[in-house]
Protein backbone atom coordinates (compact mmCIF):
# COMPACT_ATOMS: atom_id res chain seq x y z
CA UNK A 1 0.00 0.00 0.00
CA UNK A 2 3.01 2.72 0.90
CA UNK A 3 4.50 1.59 -2.96
CA UNK A 4 1.08 2.32 -3.87
CA UNK A 5 0.45 5.96 -2.23
CA UNK A 6 4.29 6.98 -3.29
CA UNK A 7 3.81 5.80 -7.32
CA UNK A 8 0.26 7.67 -7.06
CA UNK A 9 2.19 10.72 -5.59
CA UNK A 10 5.08 10.50 -8.53
CA UNK A 11 2.16 10.42 -10.84
CA UNK A 12 0.31 13.69 -9.53
CA UNK A 13 3.29 15.42 -9.05
CA UNK A 14 4.62 14.31 -12.79
CA UNK A 15 0.66 15.92 -13.71
CA UNK A 16 1.70 18.84 -12.02
CA UNK A 17 4.76 18.93 -14.41
CA UNK A 18 3.03 18.90 -17.69
CA UNK A 19 0.10 21.48 -16.45
CA UNK A 20 2.70 24.01 -15.54
CA UNK A 21 4.39 23.11 -18.89
CA UNK A 22 1.04 23.78 -20.51
CA UNK A 23 -0.07 26.59 -18.55
CA UNK A 24 3.54 28.28 -19.15
CA UNK A 25 2.33 28.43 -22.90
CA UNK A 26 -0.08 32.24 -21.38
CA UNK A 27 3.85 33.30 -20.46
CA UNK A 28 4.16 33.77 -24.05
CA UNK A 29 1.38 35.77 -24.61
CA UNK A 30 2.93 37.95 -27.31
CA UNK A 31 0.55 41.23 -26.38
CA UNK A 32 -0.28 43.29 -23.16
CA UNK A 33 -3.58 44.71 -23.10
CA UNK A 34 -4.41 48.17 -22.09
CA UNK A 35 -4.76 47.47 -18.40
CA UNK A 36 -1.50 45.72 -18.83
CA UNK A 37 0.19 47.85 -20.27
CA UNK A 38 -1.33 50.79 -17.91
CA UNK A 39 0.33 49.04 -15.13
CA UNK A 40 3.70 48.78 -17.34
CA UNK A 41 4.11 52.43 -17.91
CA UNK A 42 3.10 53.12 -14.02
CA UNK A 43 5.66 50.91 -13.05
CA UNK A 44 8.38 53.17 -15.08
CA UNK A 45 7.75 56.16 -13.26
CA UNK A 46 5.07 57.34 -15.96
CA UNK A 47 1.49 56.97 -17.36
CA UNK A 48 -0.07 55.44 -20.68
CA UNK A 49 -0.72 59.35 -21.38
CA UNK A 50 3.16 60.28 -21.29
CA UNK A 51 4.98 61.32 -24.46
CA UNK A 52 6.92 58.83 -26.43
CA UNK A 53 10.44 58.10 -25.34
CA UNK A 54 9.85 59.91 -21.91
CA UNK A 55 13.01 58.87 -19.22
CA UNK A 56 11.46 56.48 -16.70
CA UNK A 57 11.31 57.76 -13.43
CA UNK A 58 11.74 56.89 -9.90
CA UNK A 59 9.87 54.93 -6.92
CA UNK A 60 8.88 58.13 -6.04
CA UNK A 61 7.14 58.99 -9.73
CA UNK A 62 5.52 55.23 -9.55
CA UNK A 63 3.79 56.51 -6.55
CA UNK A 64 2.80 59.67 -8.30
CA UNK A 65 1.51 58.20 -11.52
CA UNK A 66 -0.43 55.30 -9.72
CA UNK A 67 -2.41 57.59 -7.28
CA UNK A 68 -4.19 58.82 -10.66
CA UNK A 69 -3.63 56.54 -13.46
CA UNK A 70 -4.64 53.24 -11.57
CA UNK A 71 -7.65 51.71 -9.31
CA UNK A 72 -5.41 49.96 -6.39
CA UNK A 73 -3.06 51.34 -3.80
CA UNK A 74 0.21 50.78 -6.15
CA UNK A 75 2.20 48.12 -3.85
CA UNK A 76 2.41 45.34 -7.61
CA UNK A 77 3.33 48.40 -9.33
CA UNK A 78 6.05 48.57 -6.91
CA UNK A 79 7.34 45.59 -6.93
CA UNK A 80 6.97 45.82 -11.04
CA UNK A 81 9.17 48.78 -10.68
CA UNK A 82 12.19 47.10 -9.18
CA UNK A 83 11.50 43.36 -11.12
CA UNK A 84 11.64 45.15 -14.52
CA UNK A 85 14.90 46.81 -14.15
CA UNK A 86 16.26 43.53 -14.94
CA UNK A 87 13.92 42.86 -18.14
CA UNK A 88 11.39 44.41 -19.76
CA UNK A 89 10.85 41.20 -21.91
CA UNK A 90 6.73 40.19 -21.73
CA UNK A 91 7.95 36.91 -21.02
CA UNK A 92 10.13 38.16 -17.26
CA UNK A 93 7.12 40.72 -16.72
CA UNK A 94 4.48 38.19 -16.54
CA UNK A 95 6.72 36.09 -14.46
CA UNK A 96 6.08 38.10 -11.36
CA UNK A 97 1.88 37.14 -11.30
CA UNK A 98 3.05 33.90 -12.09
CA UNK A 99 5.41 33.12 -9.24
CA UNK A 100 2.41 34.58 -6.94
CA UNK A 101 -0.36 31.96 -8.45
CA UNK A 102 2.73 29.78 -7.88
CA UNK A 103 2.25 30.62 -3.76
CA UNK A 104 -1.37 29.98 -4.16
CA UNK A 105 -1.27 26.47 -5.22
CA UNK A 106 2.15 25.75 -2.73
CA UNK A 107 -0.56 27.39 -0.25
CA UNK A 108 -3.31 25.16 -1.29
CA UNK A 109 -1.30 22.31 -0.92
CA UNK A 110 -0.18 23.08 2.30
CA UNK A 111 -3.49 24.09 4.05
CA UNK A 112 -5.06 20.30 2.87
CA UNK A 113 -1.29 18.50 4.48
CA UNK A 114 -1.88 20.63 7.47
CA UNK A 115 -5.87 19.58 7.39
CA UNK A 116 -5.90 16.02 5.91
CA UNK A 117 -2.37 14.95 7.11
CA UNK A 118 -2.61 13.17 3.77
CA UNK A 119 0.14 14.08 1.09
CA UNK A 120 -1.61 12.49 -1.92
CA UNK A 121 -4.82 14.33 -0.87
CA UNK A 122 -2.73 17.54 -0.42
CA UNK A 123 -1.40 17.45 -3.98
CA UNK A 124 -4.69 16.80 -5.87
CA UNK A 125 -6.28 20.14 -4.24
CA UNK A 126 -3.14 22.21 -5.38
CA UNK A 127 -5.20 21.19 -8.88
CA UNK A 128 -8.19 23.03 -7.73
CA UNK A 129 -6.73 26.81 -8.50
CA UNK A 130 -4.83 25.65 -11.29
CA UNK A 131 -8.84 24.45 -12.43
CA UNK A 132 -10.26 27.87 -11.30
CA UNK A 133 -10.29 29.62 -14.66
CA UNK A 134 -10.55 33.24 -12.73
CA UNK A 135 -7.53 32.17 -10.70
CA UNK A 136 -5.40 30.72 -13.28
CA UNK A 137 -6.23 33.40 -15.51
CA UNK A 138 -4.85 36.17 -13.20
CA UNK A 139 -1.93 33.89 -12.63
CA UNK A 140 -0.33 35.42 -16.32
CA UNK A 141 -2.03 38.80 -15.93
CA UNK A 142 0.43 41.65 -15.62
CA UNK A 143 -2.01 43.35 -12.75
CA UNK A 144 -1.91 42.90 -9.06
CA UNK A 145 -4.37 40.59 -8.59
CA UNK A 146 -2.51 37.16 -8.05
CA UNK A 147 -0.71 39.20 -5.40
CA UNK A 148 -4.41 39.89 -4.00
CA UNK A 149 -5.25 36.43 -4.10
CA UNK A 150 -1.93 34.72 -2.33
CA UNK A 151 -2.56 37.84 0.16
CA UNK A 152 -6.00 36.14 0.98
CA UNK A 153 -4.93 32.91 1.10
CA UNK A 154 -1.96 33.56 2.85
CA UNK A 155 -4.63 35.13 5.76
CA UNK A 156 -5.69 31.55 6.49
CA UNK A 157 -2.19 30.21 6.46
CA UNK A 158 -1.70 32.95 9.49
CA UNK A 159 -4.83 32.47 11.38
CA UNK A 160 -4.86 28.73 11.30
CA UNK A 161 -0.76 28.72 12.78
CA UNK A 162 -1.64 31.68 15.14
CA UNK A 163 -4.70 29.77 16.45
CA UNK A 164 -2.25 26.97 17.71
CA UNK A 165 1.13 29.37 18.85
CA UNK A 166 1.10 33.05 19.00
CA UNK A 167 4.25 34.56 19.72
CA UNK A 168 5.80 37.99 19.02
CA UNK A 169 7.84 36.51 16.40
CA UNK A 170 5.00 35.45 14.76
CA UNK A 171 3.07 38.19 15.02
CA UNK A 172 5.45 41.01 13.62
CA UNK A 173 6.35 38.47 10.44
CA UNK A 174 2.62 37.63 9.43
CA UNK A 175 1.73 41.97 10.18
CA UNK A 176 4.80 42.37 7.65
CA UNK A 177 3.13 40.08 5.00
CA UNK A 178 0.10 41.63 5.83
CA UNK A 179 1.48 44.91 5.18
CA UNK A 180 2.83 44.17 1.63
CA UNK A 181 0.15 42.38 0.30
CA UNK A 182 -2.61 45.12 1.66
CA UNK A 183 -0.53 47.78 -1.31
CA UNK A 184 -1.97 45.05 -3.96
CA UNK A 185 -5.51 45.96 -4.11
CA UNK A 186 -8.19 47.55 -1.62
CA UNK A 187 -10.67 44.38 -1.69
CA UNK A 188 -7.60 42.70 -0.20
CA UNK A 189 -7.73 45.25 2.95
CA UNK A 190 -11.18 43.98 3.59
CA UNK A 191 -10.03 40.59 3.91
CA UNK A 192 -6.76 41.63 5.80
CA UNK A 193 -8.91 43.67 8.50
CA UNK A 194 -11.23 40.45 9.12
CA UNK A 195 -8.64 38.15 9.41
CA UNK A 196 -7.07 41.17 11.56
CA UNK A 197 -10.39 41.35 14.59
CA UNK A 198 -9.56 37.28 14.45
CA UNK A 199 -6.09 37.92 15.24
CA UNK A 200 -6.42 40.24 17.85
CA UNK A 201 -9.86 38.24 19.42
CA UNK A 202 -7.06 35.30 19.44
CA UNK A 203 -4.50 37.75 21.82
CA UNK A 204 -7.14 38.83 24.26
CA UNK A 205 -8.27 35.56 24.38
CA UNK A 206 -4.59 34.10 25.23
CA UNK A 207 -4.01 33.56 29.34
CA UNK A 208 -1.24 35.56 29.37
CA UNK A 209 -0.62 39.31 31.77
CA UNK A 210 -2.49 42.27 30.10
CA UNK A 211 0.74 43.84 29.93
CA UNK A 212 1.45 40.95 27.49
CA UNK A 213 -1.70 41.08 25.61
CA UNK A 214 -1.30 44.79 25.07
CA UNK A 215 2.18 44.15 23.63
CA UNK A 216 1.31 41.79 21.50
CA UNK A 217 -1.52 43.60 19.80
CA UNK A 218 0.97 46.73 19.40
CA UNK A 219 3.37 44.42 17.79
CA UNK A 220 0.89 43.31 15.25
CA UNK A 221 -1.11 46.36 14.66
CA UNK A 222 1.99 48.68 13.77
CA UNK A 223 3.30 47.80 10.70
CA UNK A 224 -0.54 47.46 9.69
CA UNK A 225 -1.33 50.82 10.52
CA UNK A 226 1.75 52.05 9.19
CA UNK A 227 0.78 50.44 5.93
CA UNK A 228 -2.87 51.43 6.06
CA UNK A 229 -1.12 54.99 6.52
CA UNK A 230 0.84 54.72 3.09
CA UNK A 231 -2.15 53.50 1.38
CA UNK A 232 -4.85 56.25 2.55
CA UNK A 233 -2.45 58.79 2.15
CA UNK A 234 -0.54 58.32 -1.03
CA UNK A 235 -3.24 56.68 -3.26
CA UNK A 236 -6.94 56.19 -1.69
CA UNK A 237 -7.37 60.11 -0.86
CA UNK A 238 -7.14 60.91 -4.57
CA UNK A 239 -8.17 57.65 -5.80
CA UNK A 240 -11.52 58.19 -4.45
CA UNK A 241 -12.35 61.79 -3.81
CA UNK A 242 -16.19 61.15 -3.58
CA UNK A 243 -15.84 57.29 -3.20
CA UNK A 244 -19.13 56.73 -5.41
CA UNK A 245 -19.51 53.66 -7.65
CA UNK A 246 -17.96 53.62 -10.37
CA UNK A 247 -19.81 53.21 -13.69
CA UNK A 248 -19.23 50.39 -15.04
CA UNK A 249 -18.49 47.79 -12.08
CA UNK A 250 -21.35 45.93 -10.37
CA UNK A 251 -22.34 47.54 -7.30
CA UNK A 252 -25.46 45.95 -5.39
CA UNK A 253 -26.85 49.81 -3.93
CA UNK A 254 -27.17 50.32 -7.73
CA UNK A 255 -29.08 46.85 -8.44
CA UNK A 256 -29.78 44.65 -5.43
CA UNK A 257 -31.46 42.20 -8.00
CA UNK A 258 -27.74 40.90 -8.82
CA UNK A 259 -27.81 38.42 -5.85
CA UNK A 260 -30.39 36.44 -7.37
CA UNK A 261 -28.92 35.79 -10.80
CA UNK A 262 -28.55 32.33 -10.87
CA UNK A 263 -24.69 31.87 -10.49
CA UNK A 264 -24.91 34.81 -7.89
CA UNK A 265 -27.97 33.11 -5.65
CA UNK A 266 -25.66 29.81 -6.19
CA UNK A 267 -22.75 31.77 -4.70
CA UNK A 268 -24.72 33.10 -2.10
CA UNK A 269 -26.61 29.76 -1.19
CA UNK A 270 -23.11 28.71 -0.61
CA UNK A 271 -22.56 31.13 2.00
CA UNK A 272 -25.38 30.20 3.74
CA UNK A 273 -24.04 26.39 3.93
CA UNK A 274 -21.00 27.57 5.44
CA UNK A 275 -23.01 29.41 8.05
CA UNK A 276 -25.07 25.99 8.46
CA UNK A 277 -22.04 24.02 8.83
CA UNK A 278 -20.34 27.22 11.43
CA UNK A 279 -22.90 26.20 13.91
CA UNK A 280 -23.00 22.74 13.11
CA UNK A 281 -19.32 22.35 14.55
CA UNK A 282 -20.07 20.90 17.58
CA UNK A 283 -22.35 18.40 16.46
CA UNK A 284 -19.65 16.97 13.80
CA UNK A 285 -16.46 16.63 15.35
CA UNK A 286 -14.36 16.64 11.80
CA UNK A 287 -15.90 20.39 11.64
CA UNK A 288 -13.92 21.81 14.50
CA UNK A 289 -10.95 22.10 12.87
CA UNK A 290 -12.44 24.01 9.93
CA UNK A 291 -14.63 26.83 12.32
CA UNK A 292 -12.25 30.04 11.96
CA UNK A 293 -12.34 29.30 7.92
CA UNK A 294 -15.97 28.85 8.04
CA UNK A 295 -16.56 32.28 10.24
CA UNK A 296 -13.27 33.66 7.94
CA UNK A 297 -15.14 32.77 4.98
CA UNK A 298 -18.61 34.15 5.78
CA UNK A 299 -17.53 36.95 7.23
CA UNK A 300 -15.67 38.07 5.04
CA UNK A 301 -17.97 37.47 1.82
CA UNK A 302 -20.76 39.27 4.43
CA UNK A 303 -18.95 42.52 4.52
CA UNK A 304 -18.25 42.65 0.72
CA UNK A 305 -22.18 42.45 0.45
CA UNK A 306 -22.90 45.21 3.09
CA UNK A 307 -20.06 47.46 1.59
CA UNK A 308 -21.67 47.12 -1.87
CA UNK A 309 -24.70 47.59 -0.61
CA UNK A 310 -23.17 50.59 0.66
CA UNK A 311 -21.88 51.35 -2.84
CA UNK A 312 -18.25 51.63 -1.48
CA UNK A 313 -17.18 48.10 -3.43
CA UNK A 314 -18.18 46.28 -6.42
CA UNK A 315 -20.22 42.54 -6.29
CA UNK A 316 -19.66 39.93 -8.03
CA UNK A 317 -18.86 35.97 -7.46
CA UNK A 318 -17.78 36.05 -11.32
CA UNK A 319 -15.45 38.89 -11.13
CA UNK A 320 -12.00 39.57 -10.55
CA UNK A 321 -12.58 42.83 -8.87
CA UNK A 322 -14.29 40.31 -6.01
CA UNK A 323 -11.39 37.31 -6.70
CA UNK A 324 -10.30 37.38 -3.25
CA UNK A 325 -13.76 36.82 -1.42
CA UNK A 326 -13.95 34.20 -3.63
CA UNK A 327 -10.60 32.32 -3.15
CA UNK A 328 -11.78 32.13 0.66
CA UNK A 329 -14.66 30.29 -0.69
CA UNK A 330 -12.72 27.86 -3.13
CA UNK A 331 -10.60 27.26 -0.18
CA UNK A 332 -13.52 26.02 1.90
CA UNK A 333 -14.55 23.81 -1.35
CA UNK A 334 -11.26 21.99 -1.68
CA UNK A 335 -11.15 21.44 2.74
CA UNK A 336 -14.49 19.80 1.80
CA UNK A 337 -13.30 17.63 -1.34
CA UNK A 338 -10.17 16.89 1.02
CA UNK A 339 -13.00 15.47 3.93
CA UNK A 340 -14.91 13.36 1.23
CA UNK A 341 -11.87 11.48 -0.10
CA UNK A 342 -10.42 10.77 3.55
CA UNK A 343 -12.10 7.33 4.10
CA UNK A 344 -11.18 6.54 0.36
CA UNK A 345 -7.71 6.86 1.39
CA UNK A 346 -8.62 4.62 4.71
CA UNK A 347 -9.12 1.84 2.59
CA UNK A 348 -6.69 -0.68 1.38
CA UNK A 349 -8.25 -1.01 -1.93
CA UNK A 350 -5.58 0.47 -4.64
CA UNK A 351 -8.18 0.85 -7.36
CA UNK A 352 -8.72 4.36 -5.77
CA UNK A 353 -5.14 5.22 -7.04
CA UNK A 354 -6.47 4.47 -10.83
CA UNK A 355 -9.43 5.89 -10.51
CA UNK A 356 -8.44 9.08 -9.07
CA UNK A 357 -5.68 9.24 -11.91
CA UNK A 358 -8.04 8.73 -14.83
CA UNK A 359 -10.30 11.12 -13.02
CA UNK A 360 -7.60 14.13 -13.08
CA UNK A 361 -6.84 13.23 -16.37
CA UNK A 362 -9.45 13.62 -17.69
CA UNK A 363 -10.58 16.51 -15.81
CA UNK A 364 -7.22 18.61 -17.06
CA UNK A 365 -8.09 16.90 -20.22
CA UNK A 366 -11.50 18.55 -20.59
CA UNK A 367 -9.94 22.10 -19.14
CA UNK A 368 -7.67 22.14 -21.64
CA UNK A 369 -9.11 25.16 -23.59
CA UNK A 370 -9.80 27.49 -20.18
CA UNK A 371 -5.53 26.25 -19.37
CA UNK A 372 -5.04 28.14 -22.55
CA UNK A 373 -7.48 30.89 -22.24
CA UNK A 374 -4.82 33.83 -22.24
CA UNK A 375 -3.09 32.54 -25.20
CA UNK A 376 -3.82 34.32 -29.06
CA UNK A 377 -6.73 35.83 -26.92
CA UNK A 378 -6.34 39.37 -27.30
CA UNK A 379 -6.00 41.47 -30.36
CA UNK A 380 -2.74 40.72 -32.34
CA UNK A 381 -1.39 44.14 -32.55
CA UNK A 382 2.27 42.91 -32.55
CA UNK A 383 1.68 40.47 -35.19
CA UNK A 384 -0.25 42.93 -37.46
CA UNK A 385 2.38 45.41 -37.13
CA UNK A 386 4.64 42.22 -38.77
CA UNK A 387 2.58 41.80 -41.91
CA UNK A 388 2.49 45.46 -42.76
CA UNK A 389 5.19 47.54 -44.07
CA UNK A 390 4.61 50.20 -42.09
CA UNK A 391 7.04 52.96 -44.24
CA UNK A 392 4.16 53.27 -46.35
CA UNK A 393 2.12 55.06 -44.02
CA UNK A 394 2.70 59.12 -43.20
CA UNK A 395 0.34 59.73 -40.40
CA UNK A 396 -1.11 57.18 -38.05
CA UNK A 397 -3.33 57.69 -35.46
CA UNK A 398 -3.58 55.51 -32.59
CA UNK A 399 -6.69 54.86 -30.21
CA UNK A 400 -6.92 54.85 -26.16
CA UNK A 401 -6.88 50.92 -26.12
CA UNK A 402 -3.65 50.55 -28.54
CA UNK A 403 -1.63 53.46 -27.49
CA UNK A 404 0.05 52.36 -24.79
CA UNK A 405 1.07 48.80 -25.52
CA UNK A 406 2.41 50.56 -28.99
CA UNK A 407 4.48 52.70 -26.91
CA UNK A 408 5.80 49.63 -24.78
CA UNK A 409 6.11 47.79 -28.31
CA UNK A 410 8.50 49.98 -29.98
CA UNK A 411 10.49 51.40 -26.57
CA UNK A 412 10.42 48.35 -24.99
CA UNK A 413 9.44 45.54 -26.80
CA UNK A 414 9.95 43.42 -29.99
CA UNK A 415 9.91 46.59 -32.60
CA UNK A 416 12.62 48.51 -30.35
CA UNK A 417 14.88 48.64 -33.68
CA UNK A 418 12.17 50.97 -34.91
CA UNK A 419 13.09 53.62 -33.18
CA UNK A 420 14.35 56.17 -35.27
CA UNK A 421 12.79 55.07 -38.79
CA UNK A 422 9.26 55.00 -38.28
CA UNK A 423 8.58 56.04 -34.61
CA UNK A 424 7.67 58.14 -32.51
CA UNK A 425 7.17 60.51 -35.96
CA UNK A 426 4.45 58.97 -37.90
CA UNK A 427 2.27 58.12 -34.90
CA UNK A 428 -0.40 60.29 -33.23
CA UNK A 429 -1.53 58.54 -29.76
CA UNK A 430 -4.77 59.42 -28.10
CA UNK A 431 -4.57 60.11 -24.51
CA UNK A 432 -5.85 57.03 -22.34
CA UNK A 433 -9.13 57.10 -20.57
CA UNK A 434 -8.46 58.17 -16.68
CA UNK A 435 -10.02 56.35 -13.49
CA UNK A 436 -12.95 58.66 -12.38
CA UNK A 437 -16.03 58.13 -13.49
CA UNK A 438 -18.30 58.85 -10.45
CA UNK A 439 -21.06 61.31 -9.33
CA UNK A 440 -19.27 64.99 -9.89
CA UNK A 441 -16.43 63.76 -13.01
CA UNK A 442 -16.53 63.16 -15.93
CA UNK A 443 -19.31 60.06 -17.18
CA UNK A 444 -17.98 56.99 -19.31
CA UNK A 445 -20.66 58.09 -22.04
CA UNK A 446 -19.48 61.40 -22.37
CA UNK A 447 -16.45 60.21 -22.84
CA UNK A 448 -17.05 58.21 -25.22
CA UNK A 449 -19.17 60.91 -27.03
CA UNK A 450 -16.10 62.88 -27.22
CA UNK A 451 -13.57 60.39 -29.34
CA UNK A 452 -13.47 60.80 -32.63
CA UNK A 453 -15.02 59.24 -35.26
CA UNK A 454 -13.63 57.33 -38.12
CA UNK A 455 -14.27 59.79 -40.99
CA UNK A 456 -13.63 62.82 -39.17
CA UNK A 457 -9.91 61.03 -39.13
CA UNK A 458 -9.57 60.74 -42.78
CA UNK A 459 -6.17 63.57 -42.41
CA UNK A 460 -4.43 60.13 -41.42
CA UNK A 461 -3.40 57.28 -43.46
CA UNK A 462 -3.77 55.01 -40.55
CA UNK A 463 -6.16 53.78 -38.05
CA UNK A 464 -5.16 51.63 -34.69
CA UNK A 465 -7.96 50.92 -33.84
CA UNK A 466 -10.22 47.65 -32.02
CA UNK A 467 -13.30 50.47 -31.00
CA UNK A 468 -13.96 53.43 -33.15
CA UNK A 469 -15.48 51.29 -35.97
CA UNK A 470 -18.18 50.20 -33.68
CA UNK A 471 -19.46 53.25 -33.44
CA UNK A 472 -20.23 54.24 -37.06
CA UNK A 473 -19.60 56.86 -39.24
CA UNK A 474 -16.79 54.88 -40.81
CA UNK A 475 -17.94 54.23 -44.39
CA UNK A 476 -14.51 56.09 -45.94
CA UNK A 477 -12.41 53.35 -43.67
CA UNK A 478 -11.75 49.17 -44.92
CA UNK A 479 -9.86 46.88 -42.52
CA UNK A 480 -6.31 46.25 -44.13
CA UNK A 481 -6.33 42.98 -45.22
CA UNK A 482 -4.77 40.09 -42.94
CA UNK A 483 -4.85 41.98 -39.58
CA UNK A 484 -7.67 42.52 -37.81
CA UNK A 485 -6.87 46.35 -36.12
CA UNK A 486 -5.26 48.47 -38.72
CA UNK A 487 -7.73 50.38 -41.04
CA UNK A 488 -6.80 51.70 -43.97
CA UNK A 489 -9.08 54.67 -46.10
CA UNK A 490 -10.93 52.89 -49.06
CA UNK A 491 -10.06 54.69 -52.14
CA UNK A 492 -6.09 53.69 -51.34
Amino acid sequence: MKNQNRIFQIVIIGLYLVTFLVISINILQKNLWFDESVQFWISKGLNPDSNPLSPVGNVIDVIENNKHYNMDPGGFGILLHYWSMLSNNIIWLRLLPFIFFIGIVLSFIYLSYVWMKNLSIALLMGFIPILYPMILNMGFEVRAYSMETLGAVLCVIAIDQLTKRIDYKSLIFWACIFSLFITSRYSLIIVVFVASLFILYLIFKEKIPLKKRLLSAMIYSIPLILSLCYIYFFALVYQNVNIEPLSYLPYLSKNPFLLISPFNFLYISSIGICSILFFAKNKYQFLKKYEFLLFFTVAVNILFIVLSFMGKHPWSPTSNRCISMVVLMVICFSAFIGELLKPLFNTKDVTKYYLLSFILIFIIYERKGNLLSRYGNDMNTYFNFRKVDINQFDKIYVDRWESPYIKYLFEYGKLKDEIGKTYPNKFTFKKAMRHGFYDGKVTLEEYYLKQPKMNELTNYDLLITPELFSQGNNDKWILLDKTTNFWIKRDK
